[in-house]
């Protein structure tokens, strides 16, 4: 549209677009490694002008440059016409710094140096240690000269008997030397439940659940025992069942 030779307008398009091409490149990697979206509005905003100041200079001083040195007359006619281009890379300058500040928001992540890393990481290992329980698959029971194993998904009960417990299973019920606590510790969460002070139940052997009084509950299992729960226990047993 502009009264310019050929080869001085396809010079210019060739100056310009590598001039914009490694000035977009300078402007993407200023934006990415200067934490630019973690700054205030106000610095972002003098960054931002200074960098649109800063390119529009730098490209049209060299186009400037090496419009003199051109070897045909075409050259008087681009330089008459140096403020069209002025305005066309002003907005290709804020077209990219617009396009390059939103793919460094979406991208942006807050790096954790790596001695901060080692250190969460080995608070992150001393906490597990500390919450780790030793899940029980088998119990060993000693009775005279035998000793029993007793696996996991065995048991059908267990009932606190003053320092000892009375671990019940189809085959008939076996006395250990240990707390409730420990046992309510290690057995399996998803398949044990201590439904009272005295009973550790496995939820797989209930078959029934009814009310035994206004306030409390009654299990009734598969064996034909019933125990009785508390009202901490039946919460917590509602939960396990997704009552």
């Amino acid at each position: 549209m502009l009264p310019i030779p050929f080869a001085a307008l396809i010079t210019d398009v060739l100056l310009f677009s590598t001039l914009y091409t490694l000035v977009g490149v300078l402007l993407w990697h200023t934006l990415k490694y200067a934490n630019f979206n973690t700054l205030s509005r106000f610095q972002q905003f003098i960054i931002y002008a200074a960098l649109v100041l800063l390119s529009l200079a730098v490209i049209i001083g060299i186009a400037i440059g090496i419009y003199f040195y051109l070897p045909f007359d075409g050259s008087n006619s681009l330089l008459e016409f140096i403020s069209v281009r002025i305005l066309i890379t002003l907005l290709v300058i804020i077209l990219l710094l617009q396009h390059f500040t939103l793919k460094v928001c979406e991208t942006a992540t807050i790096e954790i140096p790596v001695e901060e890393q080692a250190d969460n990481f080995q608070n992150k290992k001393i906490e597990n240690e500390k919450n780790a329980v030793d899940v029980l698959e088998r119990i060993t029971v000693k009775s005279g000269t035998k000793i029993h194993l007793i696996l996991i998904p065995d048991i059908v009960y267990i009932q606190s008997d003053g320092d000892y417990v009375q671990i019940f299973t189809d085959n008939g019920k076996f006395l250990k030397e240990q707390t409730m606590k420990s046992f309510e510790e290690s057995l399996p969460p998803s398949l044990f439940a201590r439904v009272h002070r005295s009973f550790i139940v496995n939820v797989h052997s209930i078959a029934r659940i009814e009310l035994y009084d206004k306030q409390n509950q009654q299990l009734t299992l598969k064996n034909g025992h019933q125990i009785k729960v508390s009202q901490a226990g039946y919460k917590m047993l509602r939960a396990k069942l997704g009552l």
